[in-house]
């Protein structure tokens, strides 16, 4: 059995969370839920209130100890304090799509729903706006002196509060490459996680690159999978990738620490260990040791996780993306807590209470013990017994022997089979395969260039009793290309051939193939 720790508190909702924030010191929790409605929870008091908005708020993000700005799907951004007064609001056009603060809350960097990023100061001033490319990711140093944005091309921009441009990223690949995730160290450096749609001319598939202030990229490490998620704690690298595994880098090595059966969706670094949230569970795992100190298994698979800046504090989040039908709570944990064995936080057992046989010897008295034993039947065997049939208690047990025998017997082999055949057939109830569709085949004309863009879309795929958990991509030759439902390549004059592997929320697996011909 695992050691686990049990939570500080859980806040049920009557809606899917959206978003969850967690103030600096711990102290104040802020959640909103897809039907609108947005909470506040003061941990000292443990005092709860909401607020009913226009769309729902699809962003947090905590500026001070009593002040938090949420970004809503359709509707402008604005802050409120933590009692619900409105400090300001700021026009955000096509709503918010991300929102990024910093510690002490004096710069806030979003992207707004026309794809374009947007500078605003803590008293809800814009500062600048960029809007050159259709941005989708974005990441801000401590500070807030750089701020790192990207789109779905590969392309990077470090911007200053002025959105002035610092440097770009240069793409390394001709077919194309991915951003998947980017943080900044506490000295500056700024780490950006890219995937190559094909095998560079430099470098690996899967590689963090690590890019200092004047923008020279100073090093990189390959990876055998995308790092989707990085943390940050002083001197130590956090790196938990699409595959499961967890590393740390420290100076110039890398070590794998870890290694999860699902993909690794968030990290936080407490003191020298971290914590990892896989799948329906968060771990805590130390550096020096690679083992677990607990683990917590939530009803949802964790969308969202937040710390306090001391660690004392831990907020989680996320939803089954099965029914729907039981929204699961908001989680408060303490990650310092002492953790227990699984069966101890069961209830305790009660003792038996053992009672008395009273025995009763049948063959003394037997007239009246075999009155009592027989019931209505005793004057028949009375009869019986007065006309000789039934001469002894031998003579009875024979007689009940023989009425036994007479009962049809039940063939114990083919109940045991019956018995499997039915588990069997409750398992296959249990979970059907997802149905994959990678798309109908194409052909298609060149450009130019000699070489087209091709879009393969996997998206119609689906579970008939569940969802699909993870889509993967990879080309004839089994290389991974993309892990979403749609890919976009450019590929030159041939015959080419990609297949589409998906698995459900049960871990089953399906896969289809389509062909693509460039003329």
């Amino acid at each position: 059995m695992p050691l686990i720790i049990q939570p500080l508190g859980k806040e049920s909702v009557d809606s899917e969370i959206a978003n969850i924030a967690l103030s600096n010191d711990g102290e104040f929790v802020t959640w909103s839920t897809y039907n609108g409605l947005l909470y506040v929870l003061s941990r000292e008091n443990n005092q709860k209130r909401e607020l009913q908005l226009d769309s729902f708020a699809n962003n947090l993000g905590f500026i001070s100890r009593e002040l938090f700005v949420v970004g809503q799907e359709e509707g402008n951004v604005i802050c409120f304090s933590t009692s619900f007064e409105k400090v300001w609001e700021i026009s955000c056009p096509g709503g918010c799509e991300l929102i990024k603060c910093t510690k002490n809350g004096d710069l806030i960097a979003l992207i707004d729903g026309t794809n374009s990023l947007r500078l605003i100061n803590s008293q809800g001033e814009l500062l600048s706006k960029f809007s050159d490319n259709e941005l989708i990711g974005l990441t801000i140093n401590e500070n807030g002196s750089a701020i790192s944005c990207w789109d779905d091309e590969g392309n990077l921009f470090v911007l200053n509060r002025n959105g002035t441009i610092i440097f770009k990223r240069k793409i390394n690949s001709d077919v194309g490459e991915r951003i998947i995730t980017a943080k900044y160290t506490q000295n500056g450096i700024l780490l950006v996680s890219k995937e190559s749609l094909d095998i560079p001319d430099e470098g690996e598939q899967h590689e963090l690159e690590f890019w200092n202030p004047l923008g020279q990229k100073i090093r990189t490490i390959g990876f055998n999978s995308k790092c989707v998620t990085l943390a940050i704690n002083k001197n130590l690298i956090w790196a938990g990738l699409f595959s499961g595994e967890v590393f740390v880098i420290d100076d110039n090595n890398k070590k794998l620490i870890w290694k999860s059966e699902y993909s690794i969706s968030s990290l936080i670094a407490i003191n020298n260990d971290v914590l990892v949230a896989s799948w329906f569970y968060l771990f805590k795992i130390s550096k020096e040791t690679s083992d677990s100190f607990w683990q917590y298994e939530h009803s949802g698979i964790i969308d969202f996780f937040k710390m306090d800046s001391d660690g004392n504090i831990a907020i989680l989040a996320g939803n089954d993306r099965n029914d729907y039908t039981n929204p699961s709570p908001l989680i408060i944990l303490n990650p310092n807590a002492t953790p227990i064995w699984e069966e101890e936080s069961d209830d305790e057992f009660q003792e038996e209470e053992i009672l008395e046989v009273e025995h009763t010897d049948i063959y003394d008295n037997s007239d009246d013990d075999l009155k009592d034993l027989l019931g209505d039947d005793f004057e028949q065997y009375q009869s019986k017994n007065d006309m000789g049939e039934i001469s002894s208690m031998d003579d009875l047990m024979a007689a009940f022997d023989e009425e036994l025998s007479l009962e049809p017997k039940i063939d114990e082999s083919k109940e045991e089979e019956s018995l499997i055949e039915h588990l069997l057939s409750a398992d296959e109830k249990r979970n059907q395969p997802p149905i994959c569709n990678a798309g109908n085949d194409q052909v298609l004309e060149s450009g130019d260039d000699g070489s087209c863009t091709v879009i393969l879309d996997g998206s119609s795929s689906h579970d008939p009793d569940g969802y699909i958990r993870t889509w993967n991509w990879t080309s004839e030759d089994g290389r991974t290309l993309s892990s979403g439902p749609k890919l976009k390549l450019r590929l030159p004059v041939g015959n080419h051939r990609f297949t589409l592997t998906v698995a459900d929320d049960d871990g089953a697996m399906s896969s289809d193939s389509v062909s693509i011909v460039i003329r």
